[in-house]
């Protein structure tokens, strides 16, 4: 079993660019053996599910469920809504049941990955990558399969710079920076505006839970703002795509004929704010958004063709009102927190989680699959490789380095363990000789 699941945690990170499918193909494969494995676990008595957010999951997805009770959406795209929804069962299971060593080569091989898809962004902007299909979820990508790939190259580029930092060798630091380096510059050619907005947010997380002095911190947060302002304005096209959106902003075209990115996003976070507030306490009912959008937005327009807000928070609280979005912030509180308690070993999970608590700023990244199907398990990778191994728990144990219990009990108590017997003689007292016969 433990073979299989390690042949699991590296293909993560090698369909993690790849189309949907594929990833659905890794979930459908990796659900029977994770649950497997726990189901081992719990026969030899061992915790699992710990520091998981199993909790808020549960409670979240029975409350979809029971929304659906009053959601004025089919069977069918309710059904649809649950399974999307449900995919966050993904990080309690494979979090726990991957083995931690396969865990952490995966997330080497994450970056591998990373810098193979920047290293093709990089060879498309100098002109000699040639025309193939092979592409076609990758540099030629388009839609929300683009913009999934910007934030996987944003999460690479900081796990190999959390890899350099801990390496110990000065030739796999320069190997981990030299990735680093080609994703950043792969991501900047990628010509998506998420990317680039999330990198410098979870560098930032990262360097405020690897930096323990408070002037460190500072000159870290100044560091950073800086590099990313400066980066914006002088790499031709991050600043194009930035600019792009600050036109889209500010130009006044009626929500009949809006049909830029910026535009629609602004227009919907207004109106969906609005169909929010006319049931705030028990939601529209899951799956339900769609139906009351086309009956807000102007009829025939680009505005009308959208199938989500465009933010998993507003959608989150649209179907299931405040209550809702409560249970979906308490979720990712406390992932976040279960990461960066675990401190430097964290970081991976702590980078995904924030990633994932970003971009629902401006994408369905539960409701979508190209992006909750990677984000999910890249999330649940990166937490079984900062989970200590119970092997080596158990083993230690065994072999005296962690007494049980009981026994230490007994030598606060001054009593002796079992096999051993004091001296009585005044000139051993206090001394201890295994027991003889």
């Amino acid at each position: 079993m433990n073979a299989l699941l390690a042949i699991v945690a590296p293909a993560v990170a090698w369909t993690a660019y790849l189309p949907v499918g594929a990833k659905y193909a890794l979930v459908l494969a990796a659900l029977p053996l994770s649950g497997l494995a726990l189901r081992a676990q719990v026969r030899e008595t061992r915790p699992a599910l710990d520091g998981s957010g199993l909790l808020p999951t549960t409670v979240l997805l029975a409350l979809l469920a029971v929304s659906s009770a009053w959601s004025a959406a089919t069977w069918a795209d309710i059904g649809r809504y649950l399974w999307l929804y449900g995919m966050l069962l993904l990080v309690p299971l494979l979090s726990n049941a991957l083995p931690a060593a396969s865990a952490k080569a995966a997330l080497a091989h994450f970056v591998a990955a990373s810098t193979a898809v920047a290293a093709l962004h990089l060879a498309r902007g100098l002109g000699v990558l040639p025309d193939s299909v092979l592409w076609w979820s990758t540099v030629d990508a388009t839609g929300n399969q683009r913009i999934g790939n910007s934030l996987l190259l944003a999460i690479g580029a900081v796990i190999g710079l959390w890899q350099a930092r801990h390496a110990v060798a000065l030739r796999p630091r320069a190997g981990w920076l030299a990735c680093t380096m080609t994703i950043v510059a792969g991501l900047a050619l990628q010509d998506r505006r998420s990317g680039m907005v999330v990198l410098p947010i979870v560098v930032l997380a990262w360097l405020l839970t690897e930096l323990r002095m408070p002037r460190q911190r500072v000159l870290a947060v100044i560091a950073v703002l800086g590099i990313a302002l400066a980066a914006g304005w002088s790499v031709d096209p991050v600043r194009a795509r930035f600019e792009e959106g600050w036109r889209e902003l500010h130009s006044a075209v009626p929500a009949e004929r809006v049909d830029t990115s910026w535009g629609q996003r602004l227009l919907m976070v207004r109106m969906t704010a609005a169909m929010v507030q006319e049931r705030p306490l028990t939601g529209h009912g899951v799956a339900s958004w769609r139906l009351v959008w086309q009956q807000r937005a102007p009829a025939g327009s680009p505005l009308a063709d959208n199938t989500t807000p465009h933010s998993e928070y507003l959608l989150i609280a649209h179907q299931l009102g405040w209550p809702g979005l409560a249970l979906w912030l308490w979720l990712l509180v406390a992932m976040v927190m279960a990461a960066a308690r675990r401190g430097s070993a964290g970081a991976p999970a702590l980078v995904v989680w924030i990633t994932i608590a970003t971009a629902g700023l401006f994408n369905a990244v539960l409701r979508d699959a190209k992006f909750s199907l990677v984000l999910l398990m890249l999330a649940a990778v990166a937490a079984a490789s900062s989970r200590p191994r119970r092997s080596d728990a158990d083993g230690g144990r065994r072999r005296g380095l962690t007494p049980p219990a009981s026994q230490a009990g007994e030598r606060a108590a001054g009593r002796p363990r079992p096999g051993r017997h004091r001296h009585r003689c005044p000139r051993h007292a206090g001394t201890s000789t295994p027991r003889r016969g």
